[in-house]
């Protein structure tokens, strides 16, 4: 039988989710190891074959897929870890990355200092060149000072170039030369031209998300080439598979192309994920995904996962259409702390997976949201990871009461209570940003919840919000494993050419369209697709006259484009601004200016593993005290072990289900049924809801 193997570096731990034919799932947690990333994988590989008695090599051949997501990425940016790298521009422009859009991050706050920049200003050097936005040339490439900034470049040891000059994405043939004479000039020094990261207009977003994918590629390229030889080595009989933040997964070769697409891949997962487990669930979806280390929310309206071209890192513009995601620093290892005005915070700073929580035993002795979770009585120390890690509850209780509950003079049950409200109310807020800030209404939607230590809270965060259903999937503990096996490989490939609706050239964007789908078709086909499982989407970017930002609007023509579907276009534009901005300007034309064609390899559908079941009460394994923070005291829960649970079975609260990976903690007034497909679905009551709202209120009172 065979199998897809999915592989999700975080912080704290490396999953892996197995993911057979049938629809049976192998899940496994390793401890992650930052200083080498790769040896996570290897160990874990190495327990996951002897799980499933098997070697490597066997668990390795017998994967039609190995698809992996990591954070090494997005930690160069936010470590600021990375080479030092050099800049090309066209001369003039050299501080484009400094004077930014014309805006302050927040441009309300006078103290927030000017986001540092990736590349030093001295290694921004200008160079005469020029096409105009017709793509006719103005003035030559001085290619003797390509050579002399080449010369700068390698006295300076830089380890990465990019190349961004005006108007590349209309014209590159400049940026092709000058990446041809830096290769000459610098051997082994990568070089990333903008016209192929990002082939759009506004020179401050194309030229940040050139330097950062010269500032990541470096690190990242040996990597990934690295992880593809050894997965080879080692018995893969295919390309291993990168998740992006698009969404999709894509081959080694075509990350290296587009660096900023491995930006913060893992979390882009859990949408793929919660849209498999939608069936009979609905399609308006928030995920939340709380690790070790951090805590991701994302939003899914009508099966589609909301998208954004506006996505930074570290103040930096990425430009690619991203999955709109939202992270904090809240995890099960995050550290509770007393700021110097006496009150307590949780985070953002993270034990990690060394030395951990005080309760691992490793050596760390400040408290964690994993150590409240135990010493209140949720997180059973014997159940942790299969039981394959006791914790130590007296050193959980220890931490707490040393850090938190002795200076605020509280007992440790409260001390631990008022850390998990407030990590609680951290997620909270987080979420918000990402639905009622932007106008919807989260009561509406079922909160899909994954991570390890997700189980734990979700149910508080939906009372607080309103929210009454809460699902929790078997795979909960590896929810973004486990998008990463159901996901497609996907491609973005776009082309700037400029169109006014009541003037169309239609010849430039049929040609610009069919060379897109052209590129998209021969990708996907070296890739092993065949043409019923090639999929092609259209967009275009298109805006009012004088608009400084546009919107993205799809095109329902698949063949050449006609006056008639222009004009089809120009009515799914004015609908889509009075939707966005409640007005619409439908006697004016419009312009378009990026021509997108989304290309998908679909992957074949796995059967969910379904079973009917009647419904009826759960036989508890025993009971636990646990302490009720409604009521302020400990009351007695009963426990459930996870996967001896069938479907109709019904667990009432309060009560504990216990997984290898996650736990779940349901309230009173709670009940949780296990669905056909053995997922958890959790209804909150009325009261539950009310009683919530009121216990959170009083936390941030």
């Amino acid at each position: 039988m065979s199998h897809r193997i999915g592989v999700d570096i975080g912080g704290t731990f490396t999953d892996f989710t197995i993911l057979r034919d049938d629809g049976s799932v192998f899940l496994w947690k390793e401890d992650s190891t930052p200083t080498r990333p790769v040896a996570a994988i290897e160990s874990g590989l190495a327990n996951v074959a002897e799980a499933l008695e098997t070697d490597v090599h066997g668990l390795l051949a017998g994967a039609e897929l190995l698809v992996h997501g990591t954070t090494i990425a997005t930690n160069t940016l936010i470590q600021r870890n990375g080479p030092r790298v050099g800049l090309l521009c066209t001369e003039g422009f050299r501080d484009v990355l400094y004077f930014r859009n014309g805006f302050k991050p927040h441009r309300f706050n006078i103290h927030h200092p000017h986001p540092q920049d990736f590349v030093d200003r001295w290694l921004r050097l200008g160079i005469r060149e020029r096409f105009n936005h017709h793509g006719d040339e103005l003035l030559p490439l001085d290619e003797a000072g390509v050579r002399r900034a080449a010369e700068v470049f390698r006295q300076s040891a830089v380890k990465a170039v990019a190349v961004a000059f005006l108007w590349s994405m209309v014209r590159p043939d400049h940026e092709l030369r000058a990446a041809q004479i830096l290769e000459e000039e610098l051997p082994g020094v990568p070089v990333v031209c903008s016209h192929v990261v990002l082939p759009e207009i506004r020179e401050w977003q194309r030229t940040s998300a050139t330097v950062l994918s010269s500032y990541i590629l470096p690190g990242i390229a040996e990597y990934l080439r690295q992880f593809e030889s050894e997965m080879r080595e080692r018995g893969l009989g295919g390309p291993p598979l990168i998740m992006q933040i698009t969404g999709g997964c894509a081959r080694v070769a075509d990350i290296i192309r587009r660096p900023v697409s491995l930006l913060a891949s893992g979390p882009a997962a859990a949408p793929a994920a919660a849209l498999h487990y939608a069936r009979g669930v609905g399609e308006d979806l928030i995920t939340v995904d709380m690790g070790g280390t951090s805590f991701d929310v994302c939003v899914i309206g009508g099966g589609k996962a909301s998208m954004s071209r506006d996505v930074e890192v570290e103040d930096q513009p990425i430009g690619i259409a991203a999955v709109e995601s939202h992270s904090i620093g809240a995890g099960g290892g995050s550290i509770a702390w007393i700021d110097r005005g006496g009150a307590l915070r949780v985070g953002p700073r993270s034990a990690g997976a060394r030395p951990g929580p005080a309760s691992y035993g490793l050596g760390g002795t400040e408290p964690t949201v994993t150590d409240a979770n135990v010493a209140l009585g949720y997180l059973r120390p014997e159940a942790f990871l299969g039981g394959r890690r006791a914790l130590r509850g007296d050193l959980a209780e220890e931490a707490i009461a040393q850090h938190v509950a002795e200076p605020l003079g509280l007992s440790v049950s409260e001390a631990a209570a008022g850390m998990i409200r407030v990590v609680n109310a951290n997620m909270v807020a987080a979420i918000r940003v990402m639905s009622v800030e932007r106008g919807v209404d989260p009561r509406r939607f079922t909160v899909v919840s994954g991570g390890g230590a997700g189980g734990l809270h979700a149910a508080a965060l939906a009372a607080e919000l309103g929210i009454r259903r809460v699902l929790v999937p078997a795979e909960a503990g590896t929810l973004c494993a486990f998008g990463m096996t159901v996901t497609d490989v996907r491609h973005d490939l776009a082309a700037a050419v400029h169109l006014v609706s009541d003037r169309p050239d239609l010849d430039r964007v049929n040609k610009a369209i069919a060379q897109l789908e052209h590129e998209a078709r021969a990708r996907l086909r070296e890739e092993g697709f065949e043409d019923d499982q090639i999929h092609l989407d259209r967009f275009v970017d298109a805006r009012y006259p004088g608009q400084v930002y546009e919107i993205t609007v799809p095109i329902e023509a698949t063949g050449e484009l006609t006056d008639g579907d222009i004009g089809s276009i120009e009515r799914a534009f004015h609908d889509a601004h009075e939707l966005q901005f409640t007005y619409s300007r439908r006697n004016l034309a419009i312009e378009c200016l990026h021509w997108r064609v989304v290309a998908f390899g679909r992957l074949p559908v796995v059967p969910a593993h379904a079973e009917e079941g009647e419904r009826r009460g759960a036989t508890p394994t025993g009971s636990v005290d646990c302490y009720d923070p409604a009521a302020q005291s400990w009351v007695e829960a009963a426990t459930f072990d996870g996967p001896s649970l069938v479907p109709g079975n019904v667990v009432g609260g309060p009560a504990i289900i216990q997984f290898s990976t996650t736990t779940i903690l349901v309230p009173s007034s709670a009940e949780v049924e296990v669905r056909p497909d053995r997922n958890l679905m959790m209804l909150l009551s009325e009261t539950n809801v009310e009683q919530q709202v009121v216990v959170q209120s009083h936390a941030l009172a």
